[in-house]
């Protein structure tokens, strides 16, 4: 430990917990982290803050009264339907068929993957099985307990066929996205036996690797499938690095502390820069939603300093990757008929908007009023500051317009809306289907609930209202 840092973390695993002694500000105290779920990380660092004045998590606190929404959420699943599906209906894909709606939803390291649901009036839901079952996940990915993780189904009907996209982790840990097919939403899904779209690496240049530039790794989750209404398939997609950034940072503040006072004012942001800097030789032996779990509190100072973080890492030269990473643009390309990516890549969005802050994802596009409407979510998934956004275009592949502040965000009763996809309601108008935390909840295996809004569209924006009561 250099002299002039001021926290000094050991920590060593116990079995599923991790003992932690923190000396900070001339005292040393203990801690148990007592399990690996986001949860017990969340419990650790609300302790820490009590004692040494870092920052409490964000999804301990509720949304300020400013962000309460007006306009009328219908919940329709608001508990668990299936003892296996453990992290509840987030990233919630409805698809209407001629026999009724059709949810998939991720499932993260539960040993099945991704819970198949149907209703006929989207009131009264009946859990149908799991495209994935456990033992059946493709061979690829990796699986079990902490070990694997399956994001973001979606499926969308092409031609006579089911296609199903999804993210999950190859064995190397790498974030990819794959493709299965069926005759039938309810399966059998037949996957195709490799990645559709695999993870990758990447320099300041933008250029493949030259052995001279530094690279890092970044994963692509949140595919989506558009079939436009000639039939021309795309595949949209986030470039999944606003989980590559903290650690290089905690490291960077690390070998410069004296920048920890450059990015932060406050003293509870500086102290939870300097754990972060200190904790991270431990957390980079940990698994990767576990080194998450030990850079949230980094990640959501940022946020909160978010503008002037950023225009002061852009002329560091230390920091052009970090610069580069907390950039997560949505990509799209065209799909061929049998689901192979075909032609251009090209980026359609990026996080540019205040409120976003380091991160998009959960694309999802829909023709209404004659133009495309890509529905987004943006922020931190696991805070109130999540929300969803929205932008148009007269092309699948822009140029897209955003709407300038988010179409839905926090509210008193309901936190974190986001990962929304959208199909007609009962009475054939447009409607958005989304995921929400119950309020004082949030993060990763923590249960999110399925809610609804109805659309109302005009040429250039569009807006929520209540949809039609299911009774």
């Amino acid at each position: 430990m250099k002299s002039n840092q001021i926290c000094e973390i050991h920590a060593e695993a116990e079995g599923t917990a991790v003992r932690l002694s923190v000396t900070m500000e001339g005292r040393t105290l203990h801690y148990v982290i007592k399990g690996q779920n986001h949860s017990d990380y969340q419990a650790f660092f609300a302790e820490l803050a009590d004692d040494v004045g870092t920052r409490k998590p964000h999804a301990l606190k509720a949304p300020p009264s400013d962000s309460s929404e007006t306009s009328q959420w219908q919940p329709l699943i608001t508990e668990f339907l299936n003892p296996k599906s453990i992290a509840g209906y987030g990233d919630p894909a409805v698809l209407k068929t001629d026999d009724g709606y059709y949810l998939v939803a991720t499932s993260n390291d539960a040993l099945d993957a991704f819970p198949i649901l149907f209703s006929a009036d989207l009131h009264n839901w009946t859990h149908k099985g799991f495209v994935f079952p456990e033992g059946e996940a493709p061979e690829w990915t990796a699986q079990g307990k902490t070990i694997g993780d399956f994001w973001a189904p979606e499926m969308a009907k092409v031609g006579d066929e089911y296609w199903l996209v999804y993210t999950a982790r190859q064995h190397n840990n790498a974030l990819a996205i794959g493709m299965a097919k069926s005759s039938h939403p309810e399966g059998p899904w037949r996957d195709s036996g490799k990645p559709l779209l695999a993870g990758f690496s990447y320099n300041t240049t933008g250029l493949p690797d030259d052995g001279k530039q530094p690279v890092l790794s970044g994963g692509v989750i949140d595919s989506h499938i558009f079939v436009d209404g000639n039939g021309d398939r795309y595949l949209f997609w986030k470039r999944d690095t606003n989980g590559v950034w903290p650690r290089p940072l905690a490291r960077l503040l690390g070998d410069r502390p004296e920048l920890i006072e450059q990015l932060f004012s406050e003293p509870a942001d500086r102290k939870t820069a300097a754990v972060a800097a200190a904790i991270l030789p431990f957390a980079q032996t940990r698994r990767p939603m576990e080194r998450f779990f030990f850079m949230q509190p980094l990640i959501e100072a940022v946020l909160d300093n978010w503008d002037h973080v950023r225009a002061t890492l852009e002329h560091d030269p230390d920091a052009a990757l970090i610069f580069d990473a907390m950039s997560t643009p949505i990509h799209a390309q065209p799909l061929s008929d049998t689901g192979e990516l075909i032609g251009e890549d090209t980026i359609v969005l990026v996080n540019d908007q205040h409120w976003e802050g380091h991160l998009i994802e959960g694309p999802w596009v829909t023709i209404q009023e004659g133009r495309y409407w890509l529905f987004y979510a943006g922020n931190d998934f696991g805070t109130p500051a999540y929300g969803i956004g929205v932008a148009v275009a007269d092309h699948p592949l822009g140029p897209y317009v955003k709407q300038q502040k988010p179409l839905l965000k926090s509210r008193p009763d309901w936190w974190a809306p986001g990962h929304a996809s959208v199909a007609p309601g009962l009475d054939g108008k447009p409607q958005l289907f989304f995921h929400a935390f119950h309020p004082n909840t949030g993060g990763y295996n923590t249960f999110r609930a399925l809610l609804t809004t109805q659309l109302h569209f005009t040429k250039d924006s569009v807006s929520t209202g209540e949809p039609e009561k299911v009774e």
